[in-house]
């Protein structure tokens, strides 16, 4: 049966109460179940905000073998979750260029970055390494990844507050970000 909407169910009301009269138990039960699941409290209904969902088609390998593994979720013009997993493959490589496996991406992405003030994003991640390197011990390290998406390809530079701190094989970063952009009255 399909979800009523708030017109239908106060139509219904003023049928089934009656000023001065009684209601079944198990009509009230029915009308309260019809709020629950009515239209403009769920999914099925029109609530102005309209999703968008992307995730990689297949793993996304740059010129030097890194891997990407994306997801895109958001609201229109409004607010996005960006999930990356990547895995690095070779010694002393920072910047890794990924083809763009959906173009549709930016379309969605560019009214909640605001490219009037930068399409680059940056964050601080979580490097994880595959085991702890042999002359510190640390088991994982922070560094400062920075993207940019355009309709050919998605550029990830992740850089360490380390001089000379190069990303290894076996570096792994899996992080999730929000981002909401807002106008500025500049």
């Amino acid at each position: 049966m399909a979800a009523k909407n708030k017109v239908d169910i106060i139509q219904e009301i003023d049928t089934i109460i009656k000023t001065g009269g009684d209601i079944k138990a198990t009509d009230t039960n029915t009308i309260l179940k019809d709020i629950l699941d009515c239209v403009e409290l769920n999914d099925q209904g029109t609530t102005g905000a309209s999703t968008f969902a992307f995730e990689s088609k297949t793993t996304l390998t740059d010129p030097h073998g890194a891997v990407l593994n994306y997801s895109i979720r958001g609201i229109e013009k409004s607010f996005a979750n960006i999930t990356f997993k990547i895995l690095i493959k070779e010694n002393n490589v920072n910047d890794l260029k990924f083809p763009n496996d959906n173009p549709e991406i930016i379309k969605r992405l560019e009214p909640i970055i605001n490219p009037e003030l930068s399409n680059q994003l940056d964050f601080l991640v979580k490097i994880k390494r595959e085991k702890p390197a042999s002359t510190d011990g640390k088991k994982f390290r922070v560094g400062s990844l920075s993207f940019v998406i355009s309709k050919e390809l998605i550029s990830i530079k992740i850089e360490s507050q380390e001089p000379n701190d190069f990303l290894l094989n076996g570096d792994q970063v899996f992080t999730s970000i929000a981002i909401h952009c807002p106008k500025f009255n500049i």
